[in-house]
């Protein structure tokens, strides 16, 4: 039964997919979604053109986005528990989702994503690597890691690089729009999300998760402790690297087009275990499935919900998954294995 869930899953986030096409605060509809897509098989006739605009330009590309976004944070997630052995590590925890956040200001505000749609993906990967590796340097040496440093490492770093994005905030008070644009972007969300940032966001998910995916068993190795993954054939610290740098280049290319989406990465990994069990090769499947779909119920609620509300992905996440990661930090407190 557990072989066949990532099946059932991609099932469900076809559906998924299909509802976030169809449905939103205005027209065009569920039947004006079936006659776009038949018309690409000659089946129906002449498709309205603002209908077909519609679908193709604005709610694909954020479709498509939410889709490889939610998968890249929740794979970021589990690359990051196992590498750190520490169920509470996830990119937006220990501070990797932070530093792009504040590279991807930083290309904001001065104007950097204005002349290419690739400055705040390489901005955001940037800040992301170098938050990470801030965290590798203070959470431990030699590869070895305390799970208390690296959480107070992580809350350290989470604070200080919020800081300094707030500070390039201020700087920017005078321009109306750079200032908004990136409170928004902070906060999350898939507005006007273009073909570009699909590619983008799709491209950096297909790259960084090819590199994860055939190392299922180095990351089920990582879960034990150094010497004994040694013992079996693996270099523990320098797998541990590798792997959080492509934890890192996740988180980037998706914080970069979607802004900040709080929980993503520490709740999804643990519902997957639940559901399949610790085995990175069945795990990050899972995992990767159910962050696509998450991100993209959530960001249908976003669509469906009144326009006064203005409702951000990121407060839809956040709301989510705080009370459980409140959970996980009870269940730690008192000793009980996550």
């Amino acid at each position: 039964m557990k072989k066949k869930l990532p099946l059932l899953l991609f099932s469900v986030l076809l559906l998924a997919a299909v509802m976030h096409l169809a449905f939103a605060r205005v027209e065009p509809g569920l039947g004006s979604l079936f006659d776009w897509l038949f018309s690409w098989t000659g089946a129906t006739g002449e498709v309205d053109q603002i209908d077909s605009f519609v679908f193709g330009a604005i709610r694909t590309p954020r479709m498509l986005v939410a889709v490889f976004g939610g998968a890249a944070l929740a794979l970021a997630g589990t690359v990051m528990q196992a590498s750190f052995r520490n169920p509470l590590a996830s990119p937006d925890i220990i501070g990797t989702a932070a530093g792009a956040a504040f590279g991807g200001a930083l290309a904001i505000v001065f104007k950097l994503a204005d002349a290419s749609v690739f400055a705040t993906p390489i901005a955001a990967l940037l800040g992301a690597v170098g938050v990470t590796w801030l965290v590798f340097v203070l959470a431990g040496s030699h590869g070895r890691f305390s799970v208390a440093n690296l959480l107070l490492a992580g809350i350290a770093l989470n604070t200080l690089f919020g800081a300094l994005t707030a500070f390039v905030v201020t700087l920017s008070f005078d321009n109306y729009t750079a200032s908004s644009r990136v409170l928004f972007w902070l906060m999350g969300g898939l507005d006007a999300r273009t073909w570009e940032h699909a590619w983008i966001t799709a491209g950096g998910f297909a790259l960084f998760a090819g590199m994860v995916w055939p190392r299922a068993r180095e990351l089920d190795l990582l879960t034990l402790r150094d010497d004994s993954a040694h013992s079996l054939g693996v270099d523990a610290p320098r797998a541990r690297r590798s792997l959080v740098w492509c934890a890192c280049g996740l988180t980037a290319t998706t914080v970069a087009n979607s802004g900040g989406i709080a929980f993503v990465g520490l709740i999804v990994p643990h519902l997957a275990r639940l559901l399949v069990g610790p085995a990175h090769r069945l795990l990050l499947p899972t995992a990767a499935l159910l962050g696509a779909i998450l991100m993209v119920v959530s960001d249908l609620g976003c669509r469906v919900s009144p326009a006064s509300w203005n409702l951000r992905l990121g407060v839809v996440t956040a709301i989510a998954g705080a009370p459980y990661f409140l959970y996980l930090l009870s269940r730690q407190r008192r000793g009980v294995a996550l």
